[in-house]
């Protein structure tokens, strides 16, 4: 499971956007990275907190529904839940491995591409 974190330039906005994209095709990092590219700074501490927290089980963002299931996160689509496209399960463990790195990028000065591979 590998993930790319980079900054995009966005002239309209004339700022560095942060994003992600998955290094391989899976279902689960194309969705990890759709839920990851919409988190900031504190809502990825939030995020981190909630996941964290053993009473908290939806960490969903403002598009994606994350339920946490024991050893589990379901990753889906508020606007397409049945959509299996739009659906991933990835290990808990993983998916806070990845909502740490994101936070490490995203507190780092700017910088072209960071490699994640777990």
């Amino acid at each position: 499971m590998s993930m790319a974190f980079y900054y995009f330039k966005n002239d309209d906005w004339d700022r560095l956007i942060p994003l992600c994209r998955p290094l391989n095709n899976s279902n689960e990092m194309r969705m990890m990275s759709y839920y990851l590219s919409e988190l900031d700074i504190e809502s990825s501490e939030n995020m981190l907190d909630n996941l964290r927290n053993n009473n908290i089980l939806d960490i969903s963002s403002e598009t994606w529904q994350v339920v946490i299931d024991g050893k589990n996160v379901t990753i889906c689509s508020i606007y397409d839940e049945k959509n299996n496209d739009f659906k991933a399960t990835i290990k808990k463990a993983v998916f806070e491995k990845f909502i740490v790195a994101w936070l490490d990028f995203l507190r780092r000065d700017y910088s072209l591409e960071i490699m994640i591979d777990l």
